[in-house]
């Protein structure tokens, strides 16, 4: 008889359980994505479900006040979810079509810069510098 599987505190979550129902449920079963602008696209599933995307550019480094303020506006608008991105960005990510342009107003109001999504600028990646460099 094989012991109960016991939880431990080895190695992170699994991933899986920090994604929002909708990529969970359509999870690799996309049709297409299309750039709607710099700043937004929309992802298409094979049931016909849709996810929004919104792109903020940010800084490597980000106050605390920065990133509970973006928090707010993911639990406003996307449900609590967020994701930052290889780049140092943060999308904002609705299935409700509905919230798009509200999100994407209060992001502007909040002075957060969007863009990045497809052949546009996004944030450059350097070197981490004084952050983690112990000979700079």
């Amino acid at each position: 008889m094989a012991l109960p599987q016991r939880k431990t505190d080895i190695g992170p979550p699994h991933y899986e359980q920090f994604l929002p129902p909708v990529i969970q449920k359509n999870y690799g079963k996309w049709k297409y994505h299309e750039v709607l602008n710099p700043a937004s696209m929309v992802h298409v599933a094979e049931s016909g479900d849709k996810l929004w995307t919104v792109r903020v550019a940010t800084p490597r480094l980000l106050a605390t006040d920065t990133i509970y303020e973006m928090c707010d506006v993911a639990d406003k608008y996307c449900d609590g979810y967020l994701r930052f991105t290889s780049r140092n960005n943060v999308e904002f990510m609705v299935s409700d079509e509905n919230k798009l342009e509200p999100l994407k107003k209060e992001l502007k109001d909040k002075g957060f810069k969007m863009g990045g999504i497809g052949p546009h600028i996004t944030n450059v990646v350097h070197t981490q510098g004084w952050v983690h460099c112990h000979g700079a």
